[in-house]
C-alpha cells in the first residue's frame, strides 16, 4: 500500500502565513483588473483618439516586458538583513500604489496631448513600480517551503484569495455610472481609483510584513 505524503514540519507554511500571501495575490490581481475598466471609462470621457489610445496600452507594456527579467536579476542577487524579496516588495507595493492614484488623475478641461503625456508617464512610473513588487513577490513563493506540495498548497490559497479580484471589480461599472454617487463616470474613476490604490498598496505590503521565507536546498 502506497503511504500517504507527509510533508516535514519544518516545511509546512502556517495557514496564517498562506493568507497574508494570498492577500498580496489580491493586490495583484486588483491592480490589472480596476484597470481596465478605469481606462475604458476615461478614455470615453475624455476623447482621446484611438492611435493615441494604442500608444498607451503598448508603450507601458512594452517597459513592462524590459524590466522584468532586469528586476529578477537585481532580486536574485540583492543581500541584506530583510532577504532578498522583501525589501522590493515592500518598496514596489508603495510605488505601485501612490503611482496608481496620480495616473488616474486627468481631465477633460486638459488637452488631449497633454491628458495623453500625463497618463502615459505615470503609467510607466506604475509599470515600473508593479514591476518591483510582482517579480520579487511571485519569486518568494518558490522560498517559503523547501516542499513541493506545501510550496503548490501555498500558490492554490493565493490564487483563490486573488481571483476575488475580477468578481469585486466588476461591480465598479455599477458605482462609477451611478449619478447619485459620482457627477460623471470620468469623476467616478479618478476618485475611485484613489480608493483601490490605496487599498492595494495596504494589500501588497502585507506579505512583506508576514511573510517568511527558507534557505533553498539543493537536492
Amino acid at each position: 500500500m502506497q503511504q500517504h505524503y507527509q510533508t516535514a514540519p519544518e516545511d509546512r507554511i502556517p495557514l496564517g502565513q498562506k493568507i497574508a500571501f494570498g492577500i498580496g495575490m489580491l493586490g495583484n490581481q486588483m491592480f490589472p483588473a480596476a484597470l481596465s475598466i478605469f481606462m475604458v471609462v476615461l478614455v470615453k470621457g475624455l476623447g482621446i483618439s484611438p492611435l493615441l489610445w494604442g500608444i498607451l496600452f503598448f508603450v507601458p507594456r512594452l517597459v513592462d516586458a524590459i524590466t522584468d527579467p532586469v528586476m529578477g536579476f537585481i532580486s536574485d542577487n540583492t543581500r541584506s538583513r530583510w532577504g532578498r524579496r522583501k525589501p522590493y516588495i515592500f518598496i514596489g507595493s508603495i510605488i505601485t500604489g501612490l503611482s496608481y492614484m496620480v495616473m488616474w488623475q486627468v481631465y477633460p478641461e486638459n488637452s488631449e496631448i497633454y491628458n495623453f503625456t500625463y497618463f502615459l508617464l505615470t503609467s510607466i512610473v506604475f509599470y515600473i513600480g508593479l514591476t518591483i513588487f510582482s517579480t520579487p513577490y511571485v519569486a518568494m513563493a518558490y522560498e517559503t517551503s523547501n516542499d513541493y506540495h506545501e510550496r503548490t498548497r501555498l500558490m492554490a490559497v493565493a490564487q483563490w484569495i486573488g481571483q476575488w479580484a475580477w468578481v469585486i471589480v466588476p461591480w465598479f461599472w455599477v458605482v462609477i455610472y451611478d449619478p447619485e454617487i459620482f457627477a460623471s463616470p470620468d469623476a467616478g474613476a479618478r476618485e475611485l481609483s484613489i480608493w483601490v490604490g490605496l487599498f492595494c498598496l495596504v494589500l501588497t505590503m502585507v506579505p512583506a510584513i508576514f511573510c517568511e521565507t527558507q534557505p533553498v536546498r539543493e537536492d
